[in-house]
């Protein structure tokens, strides 16, 4: 077992084509890499697409799911997300196989879900309530809520899975130092010294919790007490508690509870798994769920395929919602489909990073000419086209952080401030000449007498991203500087970014935590890693000493990375968050090119009372669907929107 570098706790659910199957979430490097074993379960939901069909519409009971559930026979929903599972798979959510992608918010509830992209409001779940005080967060766990054999759910529950979350390296075990139960539905988390009480929360309230009656028979003193010692110990020095013997045995622990057979999920939440194959799970409506009453539909029909599969099944309308990507042809095509409805809340962000530790990227006069020169309106128009709806919007400033997120941490008069490096063809050759570049014929020459070229090196997978890459090389090369694409696999991608090994590279941004998302770009996880299988490698190559304005000189990967760790939001946050703009701005490390737009199709044919949508076809309820797909979808079920039409 290797050392459990933290498991962040992920919201987000929603995968929607292959182009955006290999984001990368905006944690710090230090706590985002997991066990093993974790890592290549959460892989099982990025590439685990079955071309399967399901052809079970909407209004289609099942027989054997209806039965004891409270849905008797009202339809079931017919839902399809993209490639939620493989050809394998277990019960048992600690497994490599596990189905957190069905399970988590609609068998399995979290504590709580957050009000994307605030970092401080929570829908509750599992906890109906909470209070943090004297350094501690005490959760009274809904007395209404049940297993779905009909015992209560129990604060033993909540303390056993976080017990054997702790052996898998879950992010919150770095912020407490103990868990106590004084009732059965009260748990109180003490929080480590000096921890803010909104970063903790962050990390604790997607916690979902498993029934003791299933894993409770591995949660022995030995190991309660061994938890405790060794992320006692992590939380001083990481490297001395992966050498301590309590480590060790937490490690054998986690591979007899990963390798436990279990026979039947037993859940809490709105709907329970009656059977799975590759091509669908029919999940009933579950009688003991506290919200059962306002949940109208039978069940979820969840089927399982790619993209291929849920395009005719929308099109026919067997399938009531999805999140796939569609491109213009496709999308066109939905808007003149008799019941089609878009929801469009913006996700995370597409960013070309430079190799700023090589020639001559390494040059911040030539990581600006760059800006001038590369078209992000074009290229992003030429991924996503210009239909309204589309999957991608270009962004004016390069802040280094999403437009929800600015709304809430930079003032527009701030933003004002900012260079927007509009395309400008002048600009990029005043500063290009500043630095002893040199133009012959139609080719820009280094000041080393080479010409001056670039590739753009690119997930194969991506075809949106290799779009705009290939738009982004024409208009390089139009410019002077010669400049192609390089479009490989995700893995040999993914290696040669960190291992500093391009010039310029494709990333991905997301995530509700301002700090988090410039931590994703210049932290150690991308940037001079320090931990996990990429340790000791350049990445980004950014620094890794820079004068940050408001900070000084400053290790650019350790600060912004204790940073996200240790800044709570309010008044410190912003104006860190400042800082950090004002350097991504002026040094341009990388460029935030085009915003995400989730594509939310769904149809009015056989149900009604959906979400409502705004002018913009968004509203907070679809927002948090665009962050945590199933959460958010649950959630809309419990508050009793979506509801079968009267036949």
């Amino acid at each position: 077992m290797s050392e459990p570098r933290i498991r962040r706790t992920s919201s987000s659910q929603s995968g929607s084509s292959p182009s955006e199957s290999f984001r990368t979430k905006a944690s710090p490097s230090g706590l985002i890499r997991a066990l093993a074993a974790f890592v290549i379960a959460l892989s099982l939901v990025l590439t685990g697409c079955t071309a399967g069909t399901a052809g079970m519409g909407s209004g289609t009971n099942d027989p054997a799911g209806t039965s004891g559930s409270a849905g008797g026979s009202a339809p079931y929903l017919a839902y399809s997300p993209c490639c939620s599972w493989g050809t394998t798979w277990s019960n048992n959510p600690y497994n490599v196989n596990g189905l957190s992608n069905i399970l988590n918010n609609f068998v399995l509830m979290p504590l709580a879900i957050p009000k994307y992209p605030s970092l401080t409001e929570y829908v509750p779940q599992l906890a109906e309530s909470w209070q943090a005080r004297n350094g501690s967060i005490t959760l009274k766990i809904r007395q209404a809520a049940k297993w779905e054999d009909g015992t209560p759910v129990t604060s033993k529950d909540v303390y056993d899975t976080a017990i054997l979350d702790a052996t898998r390296g879950d992010a919150f075990w770095n912020d407490i130092t103990k868990i106590d139960t004084p009732d059965q539905h009260t748990v109180v988390f003490t929080l480590k010294k000096g921890q803010p009480v909104a970063l903790a929360q962050s990390d604790l309230f997607g916690m979902i919790t498993y029934p003791s009656s299933v894993y409770g028979k591995f949660v022995t003193d030995q190991l309660e007490s061994d938890v405790v010692s060794y992320w006692t110990a992590y939380q001083k020095d990481p490297d001395k508690a992966s050498k301590m013997p309590e480590f060790k045995r937490m490690g054998k622990t986690f591979k007899k509870v990963a390798s436990y057979e279990v026979d039947k999920v037993i859940g809490n939440g709105p709907f329970k798994l009656k059977n799975i194959t590759t091509k669908e799970a029919k999940m009933p409506k579950s009688a003991t769920f506290w919200a059962a009453d306002k949940i109208k539909i039978g069940g979820l029909d969840y089927t399982n395929g790619d993209t291929t599969v849920i395009y005719p099944q929308m099109f026919s309308g067997q399938t009531d919602m999805s999140n796939v990507y569609m491109p213009p042809p496709i999308l066109k095509r939905w808007k003149n489909t008799e019941n089609a409805q878009l929801a469009l809340p913006l996700a995370f962000g597409f960013a070309m990073g430079f190799n700023n530790h090589k020639y001559p990227l390494n040059i911040k006069e030539v990581r600006q000419a760059l800006a001038y020169v590369i078209p992000r309106e074009q290229i992003s128009n030429a991924a996503y086209g210009t239909e309204a709806g589309a999957g991608g919007t270009w962004k004016e400033v390069n802040t280094g952080i999403s437009p929800s997120l600015e709304k809430l941490y930079l003032p527009q008069d701030k933003i004002n401030k900012l260079n927007k490096y509009p395309v400008d063809p002048a600009k990029a050759t005043q500063l290009l000449k500043s630095k002893g570049f040199t133009k012959k014929g139609d080719t820009w020459i280094t000041p080393k007498g080479k010409p001056f070229k670039l590739t753009f090196l690119v997930n194969s997978a991506t075809s949106d991203i290799v779009t705009s890459f290939n738009s982004a090389a024409k208009a390089l090369t139009a410019f002077g500087i010669k400049a192609d694409v390089n479009a490989t696999s995700g893995a040999q991608q993914d290696a040669d970014q960190h291992k500093g090994d391009f010039d310029i590279g494709m990333y991905f941004v997301g995530g509700n935590n301002p700090l988090g998302m410039y931590a994703a770009m210049l932290g150690p996880g991308n940037n001079f890693s320090s931990a996990g299988n990429y340790a000791d490698t350049r990445g980004l190559g950014f620094g890794p000493t820079m004068n940050v304005p408001g900070l000084g000189e400053v290790d650019v990967p350790k600060t912004i990375d204790k940073q996200t760790r240790s800044v709570a939001p309010g008044p410190e946050m912003n104006k860190q968050v400042w800082n950090w703009a004002q350097l991504v701005n002026d040094e341009v490390p990388y460029i935030w090119y085009s915003t995400k737009v989730y594509q939310f199709p769904y149809s009015t044919k056989n149900f009604t009372n959906w979400p409502p949508v705004d002018k913009n076809n968004t509203s907070p309820l679809w927002d948090i669907i665009g962050a945590n797909l199933s959460g958010g979808l649950s959630l809309a079920l419990q508050q009793g929107y979506i509801t079968p039409k009267a036949k």
